[in-house]
């Protein structure tokens, strides 16, 4: 009787060890998702102003991708923190090193030789290989629904999915972007500013509905909007944004 008294509250004790950790581990992981949307926002709003520098004042819908996935890069990878990234990284050997598990044939999504445009690893301890534990896809311009957002959704899915079904290190998946518009078209949008909020929103809900079914969320992430006026009075709004695929709250 003592000794299964004894084993009872090692049970228990092992078991609010777990809940604890599990509950420090989940802080940890949206203080990382809030460091990331404000590097990914800050890298964006400042490839807008070096690119404009360099164009006189054009967007960066008019910008190479690839621009902006540096900004962004450079923006995630200060010195210091226990963090480092790689752009382009082949995306199953970056699942492996997240200690994801592939059982048959992996969905289309993950094709062999399929790219991501900026992972970005933390180092646990000192001395300890890095671990990915974001996805970052990259769209230097992006307004509607279409291929271009169904694809990339389904690769951060595809890949946070395998990651919770091995409880991988993958912990969220982003899609980064700048949009802008000009006078609303519609006489429903009093501003560009509220016609960007609803065209973003749209953007979000196609997401969302592309992941719903997979145990995972999508939300937006737009902290700040910049308005404007064109030489002949035109007003137009941007803002950098991060669609954030995340597992769902139990």
């Amino acid at each position: 009787m003592h000794d299964g008294l004894i084993y009872l509250a090692w049970v228990v004790a092992v078991f609010v060890r777990i809940i604890i950790l599990e509950g420090v581990k989940m802080k940890e992981l949206a203080v990382l998702k809030n460091e990331v949307v404000g590097a990914i926002c800050s890298g964006i709003r400042k490839a807008d102003r070096e690119y404009g520098r360099w164009t006189g004042d054009e967007g960066l819908c008019e910008a190479p991708e690839y621009l902006v996935t540096c900004a962004i890069a450079r923006e995630l990878a200060k010195p210091g923190d226990g963090r480092f990234v790689t752009l382009e990284a082949n995306v199953q050997e970056t699942l492996r090193c997240a200690r994801v598990r592939f059982r048959g044939r992996p969905r289309g999504s993950m094709r062999k030789n399929g790219r991501a445009d900026i992972v970005l690893w933390e180092v646990p301890e000192v001395g300890r290989n890095g671990v990915p534990r974001s996805i970052i896809e990259v769209k230097n311009f992006l307004a509607e629904p279409g291929e271009q957002l169904s694809k990339d959704v389904r690769r951060l899915r595809d890949a946070l999915r395998l990651s919770m079904e091995s409880h991988g290190e993958l912990g969220f998946g982003c899609l980064a972007f700048w949009i802008g518009v000009n006078e609303p078209k519609q006489k429903k949008y009093e501003s560009p500013e509220a016609w960007l909020r609803a065209k973003s929103e749209k953007l979000c809900d196609a997401a969302s509905g592309l992941v719903a079914t997979d145990g995972l969320v999508v939300r937006l992430a737009q902290p700040k909007s910049y308005l404007g006026r064109y030489e002949d009075g035109t007003r137009y709004a941007w803002a950098p944004s991060v669609l954030v695929i995340e597992r769902a709250a139990a």
